[in-house]
């Protein structure tokens, strides 16, 4: 059996039907504790079954040519390889790679690479300098004895420092969290053991990322479903329905029932995601009028359904007096929780500054306390009325086009100041058609730009079908915008390159701030702005486009991690 390998650093993307290019020198430089990748491409001129791992698999050709890819263990070292799918990119038309599938075997394409991940993770108590790994490709047809064909040999370079869990790191990651969807691709109940068995699943993925914010959606079709009723083509069902049940009793009132919101706190506590609790649905979320509004005497639009027990039916909250009491109830919950410290009231994207400041005094009022008020903004009409808001997160465009007033805007907030990216900008961004890059320079653009963290409006809302089809509203929204994880068929999330690469990038910032104890910030941005260009030279276009002038280039990125290192190890 005739098979090729070449090495790829892990922001490497393969489009299908493209040559590979020149294979990679991989220098990886690691600190204990940190995640790291790379990528195999294996290539063959015969259909071969690929298999990974130490289980002697066979394909539905039988026993025919076989290749079992094995990594040897090591001790105080996580190494595990993956093999790489591809969906279809609505930009180019043409299949990349992305989901890192579970798959344990698959067959070759002739003349095609399958691509391989291979990542790891080196103990804290690892005490060598230096961790070789080794990749064994043992080929087998009929019932004769594998052989060892090839060895694929990697030295990684394992610096004397300890990365902490990203849990623990200051960096605020804001990811927002769709559960509704959660259960309707797997298709269980609302609320249900099965639909918290799969919340606990997507959780602790997104609590490995360091994620500190914790999503609750605390009344009914908050973003209007992203609008997915006027969407035709590749139809979804993209509405979030309220975590809180609500009733109307026998004696005409409102009351809440807290159980799958209290089940879903205690599972984000669990994995250590406890540091804010961002509550939507509730102020100002987009404003749109098509999908119409139930309160006939209150213009923000605001649906609470609830169940009345008189009647048997289900209706909606069309007064102002019966939200007041449902916004009470809800703040008193988190009141006796003693939670009120973490709890913000989000608002995302508002346009009206005075519509905006009555709705908040009606939620003060309402919930009879003062309450943390948080915006997602992409208009510069908010950034000169910032009084009483508690923690902004501006978009991209917004974020170059106060570039110069964002010491400012920090006195005037208590809280945390973010920037994110959402369908807009195309530029350092997370689609499927990005540069792998790009997913990486999210952290280290957050810390070049002196911001406290990242928000993005996704990390798991999914098309009907996202493994065949993850076109959604192309060519406003790309593939890739909704979701970083693929739904897994074991309840689990499949991740993605992209979300892996997000994870370096933030690994990367944290190496920022740890040299830091021997390298001032001044220094640091001046090596960031190598690669990352000169900050009076990016600008916002227009409302939704930037230009920026920064290297895709990993190793320029690599050189300046490296000389972080040697900052930091230098003794």
């Amino acid at each position: 059996m005739n098979i090729q390998y070449k090495l790829y650093n892990s922001a490497f993307k393969h489009i299908d039907g493209r040559d590979l290019p020149k294979e990679e020198k991989l220098n990886l430089r690691v600190l204990k504790g940190e995640k790291f990748a790379f990528q195999i491409a294996l290539t063959s001129e015969e259909n071969i079954l690929l298999s990974l791992g130490s289980y002697n698999h066979i394909g539905y050709r039988g026993l025919k040519k076989r290749i079992r890819i094995d990594l040897e263990k090591r001790e105080n070292a996580d190494l595990k390889g993956y093999f790489l799918g591809y969906v279809l990119d609505d930009d180019s038309k043409t299949l990349i790679t992305d989901p890192i599938l579970k798959k344990e075997y698959l067959y070759n394409e002739v003349d095609k690479p399958t691509m391989i991940w291979v990542e790891g993770k080196v103990d804290k108590e690892y005490c060598g300098d230096n961790l070789n790994i080794a990749i064994n490709l043992f080929s087998q047809e009929g019932y004769d004895t594998e052989i060892k064909k090839q060895v694929i040999n990697l030295d990684v370079t394992v610096a004397d420092e300890v990365l902490p869990e990203l849990k623990e790191s200051d960096f605020h990651l804001d990811l927002w969290q769709h559960l509704s969807s959660w259960a309707r691709m797997y298709q269980v109940e609302f609320w249900s053991d099965d639909h918290f068995k799969i919340i606990e699943n997507y959780t602790a993925e997104l609590a490995s990322m360091g994620e500190k914010v914790i999503t609750v959606v605390a009344s009914d079709f908050s973003w209007e479903g992203q609008g997915c009723f006027q969407v035709e083509e590749n139809p979804s069902n993209l509405f979030e329905h309220n975590i809180i049940g609500v009733k109307k009793n026998l004696a005409g009132k409102i009351q809440c029932d807290f159980t799958a919101l209290e089940r879903y706190l205690d599972i984000c506590f669990k994995y250590g995601m406890e540091k804010e609790i961002d509550i939507f649905g509730l102020l100002a979320s987009w404003q749109r009028t098509d999908f119409g509004n139930p309160l006939k005497d209150y213009d923000d639009y605001i649906r609470i359904s609830f169940f009345s027990e008189e009647r048997g039916t289900y209706g909606y909250i069309d007064n102002k007096k019966e939200l007041g009491e449902y916004i009470y109830q809800v703040f008193k919950f988190f009141s006796e929780k003693n939670l009120m410290d973490r709890v913000r009231v989000i608002s995302d994207m508002p346009k009206n500054p005075e519509s905006f400041k009555k709705w908040s005094k009606f939620l003060k009022d309402s919930a009879k306390m003062d309450l943390l008020i948080k915006m997602a903004l992409h208009e510069d009409s908010f950034t000169e009325r910032l009084d009483g808001i508690t923690d902004i997160s501006l978009s991209l465009p917004l974020l170059l086009k106060s570039k110069n007033i964002l010491s400012e805007i920090e006195e005037k907030i208590l809280g945390k100041l973010t920037w994110y990216v959402c369908w807009f900008p195309d530029k350092l961004n997370h689609f499927i058609s990005s540069p792998l890059m790009e997913s990486r320079l999210t952290g280290w653009y957050s810390y070049y730009m002196g911001l406290n963290g990242f928000l993005r409006w996704d990390y798991a809302l999914w098309t009907s079908r996202p493994f065949e089809n993850i076109s959604y509203k192309y060519p406003r929204w790309k593939a890739g915008d909704m979701f970083f994880v693929y739904p897994g068929k074991d309840m689990k999330p499949v991740r993605s390159i992209r979300w892996e690469n997000l994870r370096f990038g933030i690994q990367d910032q944290e190496i920022m701030k740890m040299a830091e104890r021997k390298m001032s910030r001044e220094k640091i941005n001046e090596l960031l702005m190598e690669v990352l260009g000169d900050k009076k030279d990016t600008k916002a276009t227009e409302e939704f486009s930037v230009e920026m002038d920064y290297s895709l280039d990993y190793e320029k990125y690599m050189k300046i991690k490296n000389q972080l290192i040697e900052v930091l190890t230098d003794n």
